[in-house]
């Protein structure tokens, strides 16, 4: 009887009332917003496919027979007229062996301006699209050291070695005045430009990225340049890793067996550091951050290199010395 009241009672007929009218109309409202969000999934994941295939295709354009492709990153502080992705390409095709490596460069534009000047320059350019939301506010007239270790470039590089390209990464403010790819040795997982100074005999200490290496493309570095990715979500305050640090100091390394190797110095040089053009290969302006003191002493070396080209031509190389570079003038190490 107590039952039969309860049912019969106002109260519970208004509850049965609101909950008539309630169910059908949160059915309705799920069944509508599933399809939304499904709909939302799909045009992501065609967007990440296409660009995904767009750089396929960039790849296969720019890479070498063993599926190798240089890169560098840039944006519109680095490149615009006479801006150091011109000085960066001259040294190109003035180097001793290496204008036909042109062909194999990939520029990586960071944004829609630095996109336009690279194609009014160069065959091979690639717009990520995702990095304008995503780039470091670099003040005026700068640009940070290492652009493929930046949040957007790392996740690039990312994807270039799941795809299966080897990368030699270069800084576009390495001027390239011998082949440096005849120092590669295959049998590293990676291969970097580190600048490094002496502890003791046995032990020495990086003091920072000589914006060059390169990657071979496997399982092992794969897993690297992931975990690199995730220090981005577990460090998001760090807006440009150091790759030559990483390797130098990060424990994953010994735990997945990569193999890394450090380049001779006395090749790869940097622009406030003495250089023996008999031997060098790239000079890097990593000694400053002002973009108009980089473009000052680069050109320095750029006519610097043409005048001992010159004299090598003659047989009188012999009178440079490494301390015949004019710059730096502008920069300060």
């Amino acid at each position: 009887m107590k039952v039969l009241r309860i049912l019969r009672s106002p109260c519970f007929l208004i509850v049965l009332l609101i909950l008539i009218i309630c169910l059908p109309l949160h059915q309705f409202s799920y069944s509508t917003s599933k399809p939304l969000v499904d709909s939302k999934a799909r045009l992501l994941n065609l967007k990440y496919e296409f660009e995904r295939k767009t750089l396929l295709q960039a790849l296969t354009r720019a890479s070498m027979n063993d599926r190798t492709v240089i890169l560098t990153v840039v944006s519109q502080t680095w490149a615009r007229p006479g801006s150091i992705l011109d000085l960066f390409l001259e040294s190109f095709r003035i180097g001793q062996g290496t204008k036909g490596l042109l062909k194999h460069l990939l520029i990586i534009a960071e944004d829609s301006q630095g996109f336009q000047h690279c194609k009014s320059r160069h065959p091979h350019c690639f717009h990520l699209n995702n990095s304008e939301k995503k780039m470091t506010r670099i003040p005026s007239g700068t640009q940070g050291n290492n652009l493929m270790l930046s949040p957007s470039g790392l996740g690039l590089l990312q994807q270039v070695i799941e795809l299966g390209y080897n990368v030699v990464f270069t800084n576009a403010d390495v001027m390239w005045l011998r082949n440096p790819l005849r120092g590669l040795m295959p049998n590293w997982d990676i291969s970097i430009s580190c600048e490094l100074y002496p502890i003791d005999d046995e032990t020495f200490g990086i003091g920072g990225d000589g914006g060059f290496f390169h990657v071979k493309a496997d399982e092992v570095t794969f897993e690297f340049i992931k975990n690199c990715n995730l220090k981005r979500v577990w460090y998001p305050d760090s807006q440009h890793l150091s790759l030559c640090k990483i390797v130098g100091n990060d424990p994953y390394i010994n735990l997945i067996g990569l193999r890394v190797n450090y380049f001779n110095e006395v090749n790869f040089g940097g622009l406030c550091q003495p250089c023996d053009l008999n031997q060098i290969y790239t000079v890097q302006a990593n000694c400053c951050e002002d973009i108009d003191s980089k473009i000052h002493d680069l050109k320095l070396v750029l006519d610097d290199w043409r005048n001992f080209t010159a004299l090598s031509a003659n047989g009188a190389s012999s009178k440079w010395s490494p301390f015949s570079w004019r710059a730096p003038q502008k920069c300060i190490g």
